[in-house]
């Protein structure tokens, strides 16, 4: 598949230079950035919430990080919960389950990107499959989330595993 047909339609809108990084099949961006042998904290992670109207948001997150939903909450103004897989999948319609890109104004979503994706020189992003990113500059990437806000809205996970005794 490749880049889903949406997102590259847009990418060539706004003018923005990207390639493709081929990966071994990978799910969960954590993963994808290790198939794909990347900096984690380089590739542009989506997550998708809706408030009590069934408006829709998507957060845009380091790869290992995790959105700080209070925040979010508190920034909009809203009461946001994870979209379902469902939703996502009418949403994201050319992108296979859980290959989500990161620019949800493709697809005409609301979008909120977390400060420390202005670091990086160069970002990834979900092509729409479980086997491609996007590859693009950081000067890119800021211009296509010139529009959306933008805030500290992630904290890293935890390294920490629980053991069972």
């Amino acid at each position: 598949m490749g880049v889903a047909l949406t997102l590259e339609q847009y990418l060539k809108t706004c003018n923005i230079a990207f390639d493709l990084t081929p990966h071994h099949y990978s799910e969960g961006a954590f993963n994808t950035a290790l198939c794909a042998a990347i900096p984690s904290h380089c590739l542009a992670k989506a997550v998708v919430f809706r408030d009590e109207d069934l408006h829709y948001t998507m957060a845009v997150v380091p790869a290992n990080h995790r959105v700080l939903r209070h925040t979010l909450n508190e920034i909009l103004d809203r009461h946001l919960e994870l979209a379902d897989e469902d939703e996502l999948d009418s949403i994201f319609f050319d992108c296979r389950q859980g290959a989500i890109p990161s620019c949800g104004q493709a697809y005409g979503l609301n979008v909120i990107w977390d400060d420390r994706l202005s670091d990086p020189a160069e970002l990834w992003l979900e092509a729409g499959d479980h086997q491609h990113l996007v590859h693009l500059s950081g000067t890119d990437f800021q211009r296509l989330m010139a529009s959306s806000l933008h805030d500290t809205i992630s904290c890293a996970k935890s390294s920490r595993r629980l053991r069972r005794n």
